[in-house]
């Protein structure tokens, strides 16, 4: 992931919005209410005296848009500019 940070809103918390950095996504979706959700988790990349166990928010992710194009043939580029170093004198 080229840009792996977001924000976490808090409800107990209004206006302030805290920096995570997500640290693991699970390959398997789940349906919900006509949307395609994924389990994520996430690490506070600053730790708050004000928060306490079991607060509810929203978090926000940042993540780059890719071309279909580029998602299908990134790795094929990769390995032909490897091969190139490789045989280049």
């Amino acid at each position: 992931m080229a840009s792996d940070f977001g924000a976490l809103a808090l409800a107990g918390l209004p206006g302030e919005l805290l920096s995570v950095r997500v640290e693991k996504i699970t390959p398997v979706a789940s349906a919900k209410e006509g949307r395609n959700l994924f389990r994520v988790e996430a690490a506070l990349e600053s730790s708050s005296s004000t928060l306490r166990p079991g607060m509810k928010g929203v978090a926000k992710i940042n993540v780059d848009e890719r071309n279909l194009f580029w998602i299908w043939t990134h790795k094929l580029a990769y390995w032909l500019q490897l091969r190139w170093w490789i045989w280049w004198p």
